[in-house]
């Protein structure tokens, strides 16, 4: 092992410039590619719309992106879709419209609201190639194609084409149109000449600032710089300047003036720095300072942050100072300004060349402010204050050289030596006075050898005492003035000892106790005032079983403890109370590797996953990784410390990162939110969507207020997403449904979406609101109001015509009842009344044939008294015969068939329903004899019981009723008394 001085040129620059910053400005890239949804890789143009949404103009449709999502527009059957796929040029108008320019398809005015597009062309005046798109500061649309100039304005348009006078427009070819800032309108075509265009005059005026002959002038863009001189650029034109004041122009191009190429795009843009970046056609980017003429260059590489493409056809910068960059091949890089928070300026380039790819493990910054470095298997390396550069490896067993490659941990003694731990190679002494090492080995036989040769970490403490922890034997105290070691592990006979044969942390607090931090079982703490070694109790055993990798106590007095895989604990060792922090709080991972407090009470930490920030007064941790500049998300344990100028140094698996936390720029601002897709049912929905046949959306979703739902739309999701396009999947993101959530809720950009089922019917309001990449929230709410309808068995109108019918069927079936009541008692009553008509029937018959039968029996005494008296009367004396002949009479005018026929016949006409009326009516020809008949046999008497009442012999009976049966005209078939008893 021996010690190089590094004295080439190289590194003489590298150490004057080792604590300065680098000078040569760095450019870190975004890259978007087909890979990350684009329909092409070829860009010709970009635009950012007031809403904060970019989009993109590519061969193969219009693009849209929200920083995480590319909506692509294409032309299809559909009349109102754009009119082509390719776009050449794009502009945003004063109304929101988005004015899309094609190569062989005429111009587009496109609606972000509906979707939908207006198509214009040959009969509107615009040719089929359109170059340029601008808006002018009074709202006018120029649109520069292969047919002229023509401007839009109140809805028409008005067209110049080239004519024969010299205030005419000099070309069909129209490829940029340029206000100035003072208002005045310049017009580039691909002519050698630029032309002045007063609009209120409709004249041109020919600028001619070509200093040679040119063969190209394709693609010729315009640009007003700061003091208001316009630069040209085009196709194999090189770089123009022309002053206004002056009339006169500068040429730059490669043979002077430090132009890389003349084949030019014609793209320009003007940074915030006021440096104007120049697009090449294959040569990558130009920038050139106007201040003092000078140049910068971006080539296209392979890494990760770096220019895609060499071949740049467009350049737009955004609101917030990024440069989008489109290329010809490798779809869109954007320059980032505040991409890397870690730029590592304070390491100039040839030192992160050297350590890039070496695994840094350990850190010391000494006495002498000198710093050491030390690598896995690429042995020790120090930085001298006086700007030397020293290497040591290990080449041979000598004082001159460390004795291994792996240096795992750094300390200085109260003597100012530095204590060196390797793995597997011992400990090591580097003594300044005679600039030489002294190594201690194992040695079984010697009890104050040192006691493992893996040296893990190493404290030397405010009283002068050295403590090694050591892999296999616990702990040694090394007397650095006799070189004795005495061990403390869990094998050794002391009293005093620390349990564990693994010891990866050590750490003095205020009160002067020592910490020990194991692999595997927790933490140990030597307590000077007692005496002894004690454990901590907590309700979490990884304080006697986790493995602890950093320990550090910060101003506070609280003591951090970095774990492997249960994060970090903050101990208050006075309440006695621990608090646990992981990745729910902000941790980048669960392996912490060191612990750092700013100068402004931040507690910094390394993990395995990145580098991340507590702040004072907070409860989450901001983190940071390989993304924002950082060598890589691996970082080391022991290899963290902070520099006496405030600055702190990190050692990862892949080299070094240097940084001052006072220095680091965080992002203020909170970004807009937008809801960017509707689906349901698992179906996305566009404006005229129809989806379970009602039409959904009006509007695109970024542009609605409110939607409605029934409930068929079973199953709702909507996406959002915050236009931040610095680390966009760092935003935090939460949300609230208003009428359904009580709380508000996390995601990270990985969940930019919320769905619902079966939503209840009613009226909700969806919130969201994100955080910058920095994590600061604002009141950047959006808000889309949902009304979900009830089914229709749940409406208002359904449930009243349920009620209506619900109170029909009630009254029909109440009115039925009734009704039926009512036939009911109807018909019991009639019954009723027809028991008692034939009860009164019954009984009036009764007594007729009780009448009858009395008349008929009385007569048939009377008669046979009659008789008797008429035989008596024949022998009897005269005076006797005449008083016989008197009852004879009497008892003739009793049995008189007229006197019982005038009390039978009202009676039998009533209880017979009008019979004798009727009969009388329908047969008039019948006398009062025959009527007596009809009626004793309606009355059903024999004719033998008629013939006793009528005072006559059955014969006549009989023939009185052949008789009546003619006048009846009845046939010998036919009943007479059912005849009689119809009537």
């Amino acid at each position: 092992m021996t010690l190089q001085l590094l004295q080439a040129k190289s590194y003489l620059t590298l150490l004057l410039l080792f604590f300065s910053t680098v000078l040569t400005a760095q450019y870190n890239f975004t890259q978007i590619t087909k890979d990350h949804g684009l329909p092409h890789n070829n860009i010709e143009c970009i635009l950012q719309t007031e809403t904060g949404f970019m989009w993109f103009g590519t061969r193969d449709g219009l693009c849209r992106f929200d920083g995480y999502e590319i909506k692509v527009f294409r032309n299809t059957s559909n009349p109102n879709s754009i009119s082509g796929n390719r776009i050449l040029s794009l502009a945003e108008d004063d109304n929101g419209f988005i004015w899309v320019g094609t190569y062989k398809n005429g111009v587009n005015r496109f609606d972000p609201r509906t979707n939908e597009f207006i198509q214009y062309g040959l009969k509107d005046g615009i040719g089929e190639q359109v170059y340029t798109l601008k808006k002018l500061k009074d709202g006018t649309i120029c649109v520069g194609s292969n047919n002229g100039l023509a401007l839009f304005n109140n809805g028409s348009f008005t067209v110049f084409l080239p004519n024969s006078t010299t205030e005419g427009i000099n070309s069909f070819q129209v490829s940029d149109i340029l206000e100035t800032h003072n208002g005045e309108l310049y017009v580039a075509t691909w002519e050698n000449d630029i032309q002045k265009f007063d609009i209120k005059k409709a004249s041109f005026e020919s600028i001619k600032y070509i200093q040679r002959n040119e063969t190209s002038n394709y693609r010729k863009r315009l640009l007003e710089d700061q003091l208001g001189n316009i630069w040209i650029s085009a196709s194999q034109h090189g770089l123009y300047k022309y002053n206004r004041k002056t009339n006169k122009a500068q040429l730059y191009n490669k043979q002077k003036n430090g132009l890389s190429t003349e084949m030019l795009t014609g793209a320009m843009v003007m940074n915030s720095d006021g440096k104007i970046w120049i697009a090449t056609d294959g040569d990558g980017i130009n920038i050139i300072d106007p201040s003092n003429n000078t140049f910068e260059y971006i080539k296209a590489g392979n890494g990760e942050f770096e220019l895609s493409s060499n071949q740049v056809y467009s350049l737009v910068k955004d609101k917030k100072g990024r440069i989008w960059v489109g290329t010809f091949d490798k779809g869109i890089a954007y320059y980032d300004p505040f991409l890397k928070k870690f730029t590592n300026r304070e390491l100039p380039k040839i030192v992160q060349d050297f350590f890039k790819g070496k695994s840094v493990l350990c850190l010391l910054q000494d006495s002498k402010d000198n710093i050491w470095i030390g690598t896995d298997g690429s042995g020790l390396h120090r930085f001298d204050k006086d700007r030397q550069f020293l290497h040591f490896y290990n080449e041979s067993d000598n004082d001159r050289s460390v004795s291994g490659n792996v240096i795992t941990s750094l300390g200085e003694d109260q003597n100012g030596n530095i204590l060196i731990g390797t793995y597997n190679a011992g400990l090591n002494i580097f003594d300044y006075s005679s600039n030489s090492f002294r190594h201690y080995h194992q040695n079984h036989e010697d009890n104050k050898a040192i006691h493992s040769e893996n040296v893990w970490t190493i404290l030397s403490d405010s009283k002068g005492t050295n403590w090694l922890g050591l892999l296999g034997g616990g702990v040694d105290i090394f007397d650095a003035s006799s070189g004795n070691f005495k061990n403390i592990g869990p094998y050794s006979n002391e009293l005093i000892k620390v349990g564990h044969a693994n010891v990866m942390s050590i750490l003095e607090d205020s009160d002067g106790d020592i910490w020990f931090g194991t692999e595997g079982a927790g933490v140990f703490v030597y307590d000077k005032q007692v005496g002894r070694v004690l454990r901590i109790s907590s309700k979490n055993t990884f304080t006697t079983n986790g493995i602890i990798k950093a320990l550090f106590q910060d101003s506070w007095g609280k003591i951090w403890i970095g774990t492997e895989g249960n994060g970090l604990y903050r101990y208050d060792k006075k309440e006695k109370e621990f608090v646990q922090f992981t990745t729910e709080n902000g941790l980048p991972g669960m392996i912490v590797l060191g612990v750092l407090e700013d100068n402004q009470e931040g507690i910094w930490i390394t993990t395995y996953d990145g580098i991340a920030i507590f702040k004072k007064g907070e409860n989450e941790f901001l983190s940071f990784n390989s993304s924002d500049g950082l060598s890589s998300n691996e970082f080391n344990a022991q290899a963290f410390i902070q520099l006496i100028d405030g600055s702190f140094l990190a050692g990862s698996t892949n080299g070094l990162d240097r940084f001052n936390p006072l220095d680091l720029t965080f992002n203020k601002e909170v970004p807009p939110v937008y809801f960017t897709q509707l689906k349901i049912l698992n179906q996305e929905v566009l404006p005229g969507d129809t989806i379970n046949r009602e039409v959904k959306l009006k509007k695109d979703i970024s542009y609605t207020d409110e939607i409605e739902l029934n409930y068929s739309d079973k199953v709702f999701s909507l996406e959002f997403a915050a236009l931040n396009y610095t680390h966009p999947q760092k935003c935090q993101y939460q949300y609230k449904l208003e009428g359904f959530d009580d709380n508000w809720y996390f995601s990270d950009s990985d969940h930019r979406f919320v769905s619902y089922t079966n939503l209840k019917n009613g009226m909700y309001s969806l919130k969201v609101k994100a955080s910058n990449n920095d994590n600061v929230f604002g009141d950047n709410i959006t808000e889309l109001r949902i009304r979900v309808l009830p089914p229709y068995w749940k409406t208002w109108w359904f449930i009243s015509l349920i009620v209506l019918l619900i109170a029909i069927l009630t009254y029909a079936v109440y009115a039925y009842r009734v009704q039926m009541m009512k036939s009911k008692f109807l018909r019991e009553q009639a019954l009723n009344q027809k028991k008692i008509a034939e009860l009164e029937m019954d009984k009036s018959e009764s007594e007729l044939q009780k009448l009858t039968y009395h008349t008929i029996n009385r007569n048939r005494v009377l008669l046979e008294y009659k008789n008797k008296m008429v035989t008596l009367s024949t022998k009897a004396m005269p005076a006797v015969k005449k008083g016989l002949q008197f009852v004879i009479d009497e008892i003739d005018k009793e049995i008189n068939d007229d006197k019982e026929w005038k009390y039978l016949e009202p009676r039998l006409d009533k209880m017979y329903n009008e019979f004798i009326t009727k009969l009388r009516e329908k047969h008039p020809s019948l006398s009062l004899s025959e009527i007596k008949v009809a009626s004793y046999v309606r009355m059903n008497l024999t004719s033998k019981e008629i013939a006793e009442f009528m005072h006559k012999t059955t014969r006549a009976i009989e023939n009185d009723r052949y008789r009546l049966r003619k006048k009846l005209e009845l046939d010998s078939n036919d009943s007479l008394q059912k005849y009689l008893m119809d009537i």
